[in-house]
């Protein structure tokens, strides 16, 4: 016979058991948490460097196009110097999908601070902050004409921003987070949308393509108009020559990595959200991975003159 004082004390062991059991599974999460923490910076970081790769390959092309002109003789030196400081910014298309990126980071902060019990509550206010912000970004980045080709799904990203943010201030105090990612995976879905649709409208389309295509053609017209100088002497030309050898064509070329990292930390989230643990680790890993191959990208390619 189970004594009454037993008896008395059974629901308060079992949850004490419960308790424990729950702890010893949150901290068996810590090393994964940490590798979704890794993936979610990696990926914004490849963001980063993917808008500055566009922002270097656009500004490339404007300067040698006005190089081409210029040593044709089809322009002055006062209209040369005003072409050279052509320039189309794509800062705001940046800061736009910055903030996504960010705000994914904050969840991934979140979800760790709530494995390792930490007292984080920065996190829900940075979060905060990135919600009141997104508008006058989207606005900011609508308001040019020329990034408008790079902000026609401006609306998702601010839905995702704001959501996700609404998730990970609510869940600031949780301890479930089978729920927790749950929540996320609408907004995460959005960020993916993001990327996806920028795969298909710089990288797929002939944005890109033009980009090295016009810097190829412009080293090939500078060189031709030297070539055909009849002023020039062949040692001018060797020179020329060894100079334009140099040149390195700016390549956009991220997108495809940087969308497939992200697919990688969906997967390790709706893991989260099915309680698979050990699949978290892994698919976080290897977003990292994937990410880091983005961030690190091919050499740049030579531009080879025509013969």
């Amino acid at each position: 016979m189970v004594p009454r004082s037993f008896r008395m004390f059974a629901p308060l062991l079992t949850t004490l058991f419960l308790f424990l059991a729950a702890c010893q599974s949150l901290s068996s999460l810590s090393g994964p948490s940490q590798d979704f923490v890794s993936a979610a910076n990696a990926l914004a970081q490849a963001e980063s460097d993917y808008f500055d790769e566009i922002q270097a390959a656009s500004d490339a092309a404007y300067r040698l196009q006005a190089a081409e002109t210029y040593v044709a003789k089809k322009r002055t030196f006062p209209q040369f110097v005003a072409e050279l400081g052509k320039h189309d910014d794509f800062s705001k298309a940046k800061a736009l999908r910055m903030a996504a990126m960010q705000q994914l980071l904050n969840y991934t902060q979140q979800i760790q601070a709530i494995i390792t019990g930490s007292n984080a509550t920065w996190i829900a206010d940075d979060a905060k902050s990135a919600t009141t912000n997104i508008s006058k970004l989207v606005k900011d980045a609508g308001d040019k004409a020329d990034a408008q080709f790079f902000t026609n799904h401006s609306g998702v990203v601010e839905t995702a921003v704001t959501d996700l943010g609404r998730i990970i201030i609510n869940h600031e105090s949780a301890t479930e987070l089978q729920s927790l990612a749950h929540d996320a995976r609408a907004p995460i879905a959005q960020i993916a949308e993001m990327v996806k649709q920028d795969n298909a409208n710089i990288e797929t389309d002939n944005f890109t393509n033009s980009l090295s295509a016009d810097q190829t053609q412009a080293v090939k017209d500078i060189l031709h108009s030297i070539y055909q100088d009849p002023k020039v002497n062949a040692a001018e030309r060797l020179e020329a020559l060894q100079v334009a050898a140099d040149w390195k064509q700016i390549l956009v070329t991220k997108s495809q990595a940087i969308q497939n990292a992200l697919a990688k930390l969906q997967a390790a989230n709706e893991a989260m959200a099915e309680k698979e643990n050990t699949s978290l680790g892994a698919l976080s890993r290897q977003a990292y991975t994937l990410a880091q191959q983005a961030i690190t990208g091919p050499s740049p390619v030579t531009v080879v003159p025509a013969k």
